[in-house]
């Protein structure tokens, strides 16, 4: 059983809560005892969210002149805001670097209560591991994408304030479970009988569910020290892609065929998502630099210092995560 019983009375500042993992970790919060302030943007989706039991901020922190509300009574904070999709390079590094300042200047200057604060950053800020290995926390850090430079930045960010903030930086792979729409997008095609294979097959990932994740960030809260530790959380294993879909497949109960799809056709369809892009204020659903993420042959990241260090093991093998994804899919009537 994971102790949370310093959650319990404390008060909690979430930003990004109305995101897939914001709003599983608000959940987690108030379940724990907590009270939960949520910081989200004045145009954010907030359907994943009970507004009624939460402290709801609306503001951007990537304006100069943001206050961080309430800060003086926060004991905790989990730093979860971020882009994953962007027209441009600035605008992730706006996000997932500049706000970083904004939002730790705060914290050295009003947050002397402040017991912990949990950085979310990505694998992305290292970047692909080699086929048939892992990166780990003393892997050097060679993001390849936009979005990796950016939340390398940000951890950066991090680390500079860690001289004198309680923070710790937690880096995941790719995070599925109930409310994640990228990973749906996966699940639909396997549920229509169509297994993608992009490339080569058996490229490698690691895998982490959505309530693992969050209680991952729980007890690195407790344990966060002016040290600024980096760490890698996934369940442990590494998987295949046609691995996964099978599974998915399995539990569907689904006769899979597979969709080979040559790079060169995925390539030209992200330059046209771009060009569609252009004439809209959102980012492109499929990118060149989405295209980059996919050509790498493997994301794979070891736990091992997580596990040791917090002594945390993961509940969810890819199973029973796939399992309570999928049965949420249709019981929100998306399948």
């Amino acid at each position: 059983m994971i102790d949370l019983s310093h959650l319990k009375g404390a008060t909690a500042l979430v930003t990004g809560a109305n995101g897939f993992i914001g709003s599983h970790l608000v959940d987690q919060l108030l379940a724990s005892g907590c009270t939960v302030h949520g910081l989200v943007r004045e145009t954010s989706n907030l359907k994943w969210l009970d507004t009624s039991q939460i402290h709801l901020h609306k503001a951007d922190l990537v304006r100069p002149d943001f206050k961080v509300p309430d800060l003086e009574d926060i004991d905790y904070i989990f730093h979860c805001a971020g882009l994953t999709k962007a027209k441009s390079r600035s605008e992730y590094f706006e996000v997932n670097a500049t706000a970083c300042s904004v939002l730790y200047e705060q914290c050295e200057k009003r947050g002397s209560r402040v017991k912990g604060i949990v950085h979310l950053s990505s694998l992305a800020a290292t970047g692909p591991s080699p086929k048939g290995g892992k990166v780990d926390e003393d892997t050097p850090c060679r993001p390849v994408t936009y979005y990796g430079q950016s939340k390398l930045a940000g951890e950066e960010i991090a680390r500079k304030f860690s001289g004198s903030l309680p923070i710790t930086v937690i880096r995941p792979p790719v995070v599925y479970g109930p409310r994640e729409e990228n990973f749906f997008t996966f699940i639909k095609l396997i549920h229509k009988g169509w297994g993608l294979q992009i490339g080569k097959a058996g490229k490698e990932l690691s895998l982490i569910y959505v309530a693992d994740l969050v209680q991952a960030m729980l007890i690195a809260s407790k344990h966060a020290k002016q040290e600024g530790h980096r760490y890698f959380v996934t369940d442990g294993q590494v998987y295949i892609w046609e691995q996964v879909a099978k599974e998915s497949a399995r539990i569907m109960n689904i006769r899979l065929k597979t969709l080979k799809i040559p790079e060169g056709v995925l390539s030209l369809a992200a330059l046209l998502f771009e060009g569609w892009a252009c004439f809209s204020s959102k980012a492109a659903l499929f990118d060149r630099q989405r295209m980059i993420d996919i050509q790498q042959s493997s994301w794979s990241a070891s736990p091992d210092k997580f596990f040791e260090e917090l002594g945390f093991e993961p509940q969810y093998d890819l199973s029973r995560g796939l399992t309570e994804t999928i049965k949420w899919y249709q019981e929100q009537k998306w399948l």
